[in-house]
This record gives structure tokens, sequence and C-alpha cells, in this order.
């Protein structure tokens, strides 16, 4: 039979080797204390459990809010624009993007179209280049619109500027970042352009190049890769209508028809 005066091993042990059990008593205490820390922090973080960011894009700020609860996150209002063909007081943008994957409660970042647009002066292009036209309307955060050749002394010369199909006095105040038409010269030689390659570049890239080579965007065309106006900041052309030549020469004015997408493939090919 067993002594009941007998002492278990790990008291003789701690009896025999009191600073070796105290240093390995204080071990296991610290990493019950470590395990205890990682678990809270994990409950507190929810780690591993991530959400799929909603497109917050071209809906108001009511609507963005409401999608923002249905999906644990919360929405801050960094910034204000104005976008002329953008729905006034839509979010204009986001971050993160649509699609990125975030913990639970986190914040997206969004700026609003303002309801407002700001107003810009209208200069005076007529008489400059084209090209000159171009540089003095992206100072003032204006664009180049159509252009319309008429008969003219002089080739690409800025006759008349126009805004909403009428003609717009100098000093006029237009909402920033809009588009201004311009009518322009064509000699009687009747010169001609040669299309740009455009595959490959972004709507804003291509159309830039268009104005370059004195000639308008025609139809422009969206694949199914591109589900949002962020998509199609980023879509890029991967076919052209006339395409590309370099033996070709065209109409100066002829409009361009683009089809973009997100699909490198198509690009490529």
């Amino acid at each position: 039979m067993e002594r009941k005066d007998q002492k278990k091993p790990w008291t003789v042990f701690i009896a025999k080797y009191p600073w070796t059990a105290n240093s390995l008593i204080a071990l296991a205490a610290c990493l019950l204390l470590f395990l205890l820390v990682n678990v809270g922090l994990s409950l507190f973080t929810r780690h591993g459990q991530v959400l799929e960011v909603p497109d917050f894009t071209n809906i108001s700020l009511q609507e963005a809010q409401e999608l923002a609860e249905d999906h644990d996150m919360e929405l801050v209002v960094t910034d204000s624009v104005f976008v002329s063909y953008r729905p006034r007081g839509v979010v204009f943008r986001q971050n993160p993007k649509s699609g990125a994957l975030v913990k639970k409660n986190r914040h997206v970042f969004i700026t609003i179209n303002s309801m407002m647009p700001r107003k810009v002066e209208m200069p005076n292009v007529a008489g400059y280049s084209l090209r000159q036209a171009r540089t003095v309307l992206t100072s003032k955060n204006l664009h180049v619109g159509k252009l319309s050749y008429v008969p003219d002394i002089a080739t690409n010369n800025v006759l008349q500027q126009k805004y909403g199909g009428a003609v717009i006095a100098p000093g006029t105040d237009v909402a920033a970042d809009s588009y201004i038409d311009l009518d322009v010269g064509i000699s009687s030689y009747g010169e001609r352009t040669i299309i740009p390659q455009l595959v490959g570049y972004t709507f804003v890239e291509a159309r830039d190049a268009l104005v370059e080579a004195s000639l308008n965007s025609g139809t422009v065309s969206y694949d199914n890769t591109v589900m949002s106006y962020a998509d199609s900041l980023f879509a890029k052309v991967y076919k052209q209508r006339p395409a590309f030549s370099e033996s070709n020469i065209w109409t100066l004015g002829l409009k361009v028809d683009l089809w973009l997408t997100l699909d490198e493939t198509k690009i490529k090919e």
C-alpha cells in the first residue's frame, strides 16, 4: 500500500530544485498569457474574417451609407469634385476600390461629385492654333470637345468656341471640366491626317491623341469586363475603327470609334 505521507513527484522536484521549478512556472505563466492575448486579439480583430468592398460609385451618399451599413463598413467623405458628365451628388471614387477584401468595420474613404460645379472663366482661344487652344483650355481645367472643320485660309486655326451648341464669349463663367467645341479652319489644300495607333490607351489618352491628330472620338463601347465608372477609367482600347495604318490618310475631323476592355488578352491580340 501507498504510504499516506508519500510526496508526489512534482512536489519533490519543487522542494529539491526551487529555482528551476520557479523558472518553469514563470515560463508556463508567460506562455499561458501569450495564448490568452492572441486569442483575445483574434476575437477583437475578427482574424481571418474578411469582407468584400462593394462598389459605391454612381450612387447617392444616402444609398452609399445604407450599402455600407449592410456590409458592416463605415464611410468617410474626404473630398468633393465636380465632373460635368457625372450625376451630381453621387460618389465619384472610393478607397479601397470595389472588390478589395477588408475586415469588418473598415473605413471606406469616398469623394463626392459636388452638387454645385466650380466655375471657371472662359478664355478666348479664337485665332489660336488648335494646339495652342488645347493648352489654354487645359490650363483653365477645360477640355477640347468636338472639332468642326470649315473652309478657311489656314488649317487648324480656331475660328469659334462653343459650349452647349452655342457660341460662348470670353469671360463667361462655365463649369470646370466642361468640353468646349471648336470650329477650326481647313485650307483649300485639303490637308489630311493619319489615324494614330490607339490600342492599349485609356479613353482619356485616346481622346487626347485624336485631338492631337485633328480627329474626333466617335462611338465608345465597353465590353462586359467594365462594370462600373471606376472600371471605365482603367479600361483600354482593344479595337478601333478605322484601324491604324501609316499608309492611309483621312479627312480632318473624322470620327474614330473605340472599343475598350479590362481584359489584357484582348488588348494583346
